[in-house]
């Protein structure tokens, strides 16, 4: 009876795979626990060990995409066909017509010869890079992620504005065994995480990026999610960050979300406080009344709605706000921003599908008294996606309870490391 061989799953990150080479030809004897072909990512060759012995029948070949579970091919017993078992009838292969005249099996495509990693291949796909013009640094010459986010893309990704400057970052901390990404949330700038950092330091360096239209950044509204990521991935490749933990805030958090499903940085864990992009209520009256706030007296109200105590917003934090509004052209964009993601208070974006495609370690922080996104939205998550909801709490649990948070961001950095 022949034996079932299937593609194992060898990564978190994927439920797909490539088949970089066989390692026995096809109708070749092999001898169980033999090693039978080999799976390239990003990190390392693969080999699979053949599960019986017997002779080799593909049904898949190399180069090609294979789904996790899917049989790859069979190991037949002496006398057994190839029909019998299973194994689709091959289609005739091309003919070509020589200078003599005759017929001849035409070249097979060299994309069929092309050894890339999953990851790899899905980037150059989303950016249209032809393989078989990219030179692989791996073993072998296999190409990896790098290999492809070094290239110009036949179709460029999204960009507000062509010659845009990067977006602005600042290190709060350089030094740790890891590196940590925070992205703000709407209206706030690299600032806001200096209030968990007085409760103590992370794990790891620590790198807080501007969003554009925010802080130090252009005062650009890009038209979409991706666009924004596409911006953010300029600034950490400008960093020479290949991969990081990620801690994000609100409308950065469904940033860092979509960050994540794209795959054009390694992100190895998410933490996501009080995302946006969970359902489509937001508090209308907040995000305009807020925006268009210019004095202390009209500005404190707003910002005793974000949290559940109000005695934790200071008058430096007035300040800093009040001198944001001096600005009129991050006002301006700020304003294009709230009516581009939350025109008439709807949330016009998800990331429900990008949290369902992650398969790293992701958690959320939402207060259960959040004046501006409902905790409501918490409901019916991912079931790969734990949820921490903190009681007495609004929508800045990372000012207002930050020694529990910083505890959560420290064991996402370890749940990062440990699931490379």
């Amino acid at each position: 009876m022949a034996t079932a061989v299937i593609f194992p799953k060898v990564s978190l990150e994927t439920d797909a795979g490539t088949i970089s080479r066989w390692l026995k030809e096809d109708g070749a004897t092999v001898s169980q626990g033999e090693a039978l072909f080999e799976i390239d990512n990003d990190k390392a060759a693969v080999e699979v060990e053949a599960p019986a012995s017997g002779v080799v029948s593909y049904v898949r070949n190399a180069g090609e995409d294979v789904q996790v579970g899917e049989v790859v091919a069979h190991i037949l017993q002496s006398g057994e066909q190839l029909e019998a078992a299973g194994k689709p009838i091959a289609k005739a292969a091309p003919m070509a017509v020589a200078a003599n005249g005759k017929s001849q099996p035409a070249q097979q495509s060299s994309s069929a010869r092309i050894i890339a990693t999953p990851l790899a291949r899905r980037i150059a796909e989303q950016q249209q890079i032809d393989l078989r013009s990219v030179r692989g640094s791996g073993p072998k010459g296999r190409i990896q992620k790098r290999d492809v986010i070094q290239l110009p893309a036949a179709a460029p990704r999204p960009s507000p504005v062509a010659g845009d400057s990067p977006l602005n970052a600042v290190w709060l901390q350089k030094d740790g065994p890891g590196t940590l990404v925070a992205l703000h949330g709407f209206a706030s700038d690299h600032n806001a995480w200096r209030g968990l950092l007085a409760a103590g330091r992370p794990r790891a360096r620590m790198l807080a990026v501007d969003l554009p239209g925010h802080g130090r950044s252009p005062r650009t509204v890009p038209a979409d999610l991706d666009a924004i990521c596409a911006m953010v991935e300029q600034r950490m490749a400008a960093e020479g960050i290949d991969e990081a933990t990620f801690i994000a805030h609100s409308f950065g958090a469904a940033v860092a979300a979509r960050l994540a499903s794209r795959g054009f940085v390694r992100i190895n864990a998410l933490l996501l406080i009080s995302p946006a992009g969970l359902g489509p209520e937001i508090r209308h009256q907040f995000i305009k009344g807020f925006v268009a706030a210019r004095q202390p007296s009209s500005i404190l109200p707003w910002l005793h709605e974000l949290v559940f105590d109000p005695g934790l917003i200071s008058e430096a934090f007035v300040r800093s706000v009040v001198d944001q509004r001096k600005d009129d052209e991050l006002s301006g964009a700020l304003a294009g921003l709230a009516e581009r993601y939350f025109c008439d208070g709807t949330q016009t974006f998800s990331i429900r599908p990008d949290l369902e495609r992650l398969r790293i370690p992701v958690r959320i922080i939402f207060g259960m008294q959040d004046r501006i996104i409902p905790f409501a939205h918490c409901h019916s998550l991912p079931g790969r996606v734990g949820l921490h909801a903190f009681q007495q709490c609004g929508h800045m649990p990372y000012l207002e309870q930050p020694e529990l948070t910083l505890s959560i961001v420290n064991e996402m950095l370890v749940l990062g490391r440990s699931d490379r």
